[in-house]
């Protein structure tokens, strides 16, 4: 695994099943039909164009983490849940960037080619990357979404050394389930 041995422990289903929840429920948060500085009604997808999916899977993955954090201080969610949720959406990354880390504020890579959360960062950085994100919705703001894609959709040389070893050892990106008694009457 890629994530600091440290922090294996810290990797668990119940972690990763409620950042994949609120992470869809995220999608729902930010504006979809904004006005234009000239006046103009418009809607973040026809302004972003080409860039509205990357931002939008981005905002929804930085803003659910945002939501988990949030609902933990309102004693919502269990407080074990907060290291958890980070470490294991740091290992989901891994899974994610097969199918952008110059700048990984929050992150931590080490000389044993391992991966941690620096858990004293990651919730300024999440709060950021959070706020940079629904600011360039709300403003309709493509070329802000292509500076933020620039800056931080970037294969580095650690992550494509992980990436490398992943393939190595032929770790799936998904799982592909087979129904042989559908398929049989399907036949």
């Amino acid at each position: 695994m890629h994530v600091a041995e440290e922090q294996h422990e810290l990797v668990d289903f119940e972690s990763f099943f409620t950042h994949t929840i609120c992470h869809e429920c995220c999608h729902g948060i930010g504006p979809h039909t904004i006005i234009l500085p000239d006046g103009r009604k418009s809607t973040v997808r026809l302004e972003l164009q080409d860039l509205h999916s990357a931002l939008e899977e981005a905002k929804a993955d930085i803003v659910g983490l945002w939501a988990l954090k949030f609902l933990i201080r309102k004693h919502l969610l269990p407080n074990n849940l907060e290291k958890s949720m980070y470490v294991s959406f740091l290992a989901g990354c891994f899974r994610s960037v097969r199918f952008g880390l110059e700048e990984a504020h929050g992150l931590c890579f080490h000389p044993d080619e391992t991966f941690s959360v620096n858990f004293e960062k990651v919730d300024e950085a999440v709060e950021s990357l959070s706020t940079a994100i629904l600011t360039i919705q709300a403003k309709g703001d493509k070329e802000g979404a292509s500076l933020l894609l620039q800056k931080y959709c970037i294969m580095t040389p650690p992550l494509k050394v992980a990436l490398r070893k992943l393939e190595s050892i032929n770790v799936p990106v998904d799982i592909a389930p087979t129904f042989p008694a559908a398929k049989s009457l399907l036949e």
